[in-house]
């Protein structure tokens, strides 16, 4: 009967939240001119939104309830939430950089990561008994080698920070004009597309296995006791989205502005530099009444803090083939060091944008 009555509730929750409407209409997303790689961009018009978890109204605690089956989530990274203004229009890559375009500029430049210098990238090892001596580092395990099967159609992984951005410039260089890694405030903006929901796609976390590839029954059959330290159903071989490891980019529905695996299949990586107080730093000398209408433009964290002393940490945003749907809402954000590679790690790139892609 209590089941009964948690399962009802959180039917209800999941129904009320995604009727939730958008902080301000947006300006529909278009389809922009592709590059000379292939690459494909959606053209995203300025606006603004609401960025981190939005805390009020108790919604941690509907976070928690409409979650019930997931581990807790603390959101200390993610919030206070806090309005943001995006000023510049930007494109944006509608998938993640695949292998295929990977290897042309390795192949162009001779270019080698920093896993093939530097030992390895941080791999799978599925036959351990302890669940986290399950990944580690290994010179076996580099974006050519990643552990599991990968076509040309698939993110390219155990790149670091530094090779993505070292991937920028000789992109920059061939097309003629810029191409960077996402700031965190353009990334969230973009993978929200006009939402205030947890998701793009509403607050229901078992709608994931048709947008995202995250853990799920075909991970847990593969490796068990993987997907069961983060959620406690839909772990049966057929059950989620039946992808194991990475899947070809595209392979899930896109989000309402055209942007596909923003939630899940790899971890991306942002401009921004690290900092877990960032949110509430925002906020610090902010009387309490004006915080609900705190508005930040254009934010970008590039200072170095006492943190950096230890590493550059960067910003990494979206989730992974490695995260429950929980892990993988559009406020999570979480960091690497620049010079980390890992098989559940990879990027977008941003293209300025073109003044006939804008105002056509």
């Amino acid at each position: 009967m209590i089941r009964l009555c948690i399962k009802r509730l959180h039917a209800a929750l999941v129904l009320a939240l995604t009727l939730t409407v958008p902080i301000q209409a947006q300006e529909p997303a278009r389809q922009s001119n592709p590059n000379s790689i292939g690459m494909q961009f959606v053209a995203i018009a300025p606006g603004e939104y609401r960025r981190g978890f939005d805390g009020s109204g108790q919604r941690d605690r509907q976070f928690a309830l409409a979650h019930t089956f997931s581990n807790p989530q603390a959101f200390r990274f993610d919030s206070p939430s806090h309005l943001v203004v995006i000023t510049k229009p930007f494109e944006l890559q509608t998938t993640e950089v695949t292998v295929a375009q990977f290897r042309e500029f390795v192949e162009a430049t001779g270019y080698q990561t920093e896993a093939e210098s530097n030992g390895g990238a941080l791999g799978c090892f599925p036959k351990e008994k302890d669940y986290v001596d399950r990944f580690r580092k290994s010179p076996d395990v580099t974006w050519r080698t990643p552990g599991f099967e990968q076509s040309d159609d698939h993110p390219v992984v155990a790149v670091s920070w530094n090779d993505a951005v070292k991937f920028c410039e000789w992109l920059s260089e061939q097309e003629t004009t810029t191409y960077r890694l996402p700031t965190e405030a353009e990334w969230e903006y973009a993978c929200r597309a006009g939402q205030s929901t947890w998701y793009s796609w509403g607050s229901d976390p078992d709608e994931a296995y048709v947008h995202a590839n995250v853990a799920d029954g075909a991970l847990e059959a593969a490796q068990p006791n993987t997907t069961r330290y983060q959620r406690a159903v839909k772990l049966e071989a057929d059950d989620g989205d039946g992808v194991v490891f990475t899947a070809a980019v595209a392979s899930f529905r896109p989000n309402p502005w055209g942007l596909h695996d923003m939630h899940g299949n790899v971890w991306e990586w942002c401009q921004d530099r690290w900092s877990a107080d960032l949110y509430r730093r925002y906020l610090d000398d902010v009387p309490w009444p004006k915080r609900s209408q705190f508005t930040m433009t254009d934010p970008v964290m590039l200072e170095e803090t006492p943190q950096h002393a230890y590493g550059d940490w960067r910003c990494i945003r979206g989730g992974a083939w490695t995260c429950a749907p929980a892990s993988v809402r559009c406020s999570i954000r979480t960091f690497a060091e620049a010079s980390d590679a890992t098989i559940y790690t990879g990027f977008r790139v941003v293209r300025e944008s073109q003044t006939d892609a804008t105002n056509d």
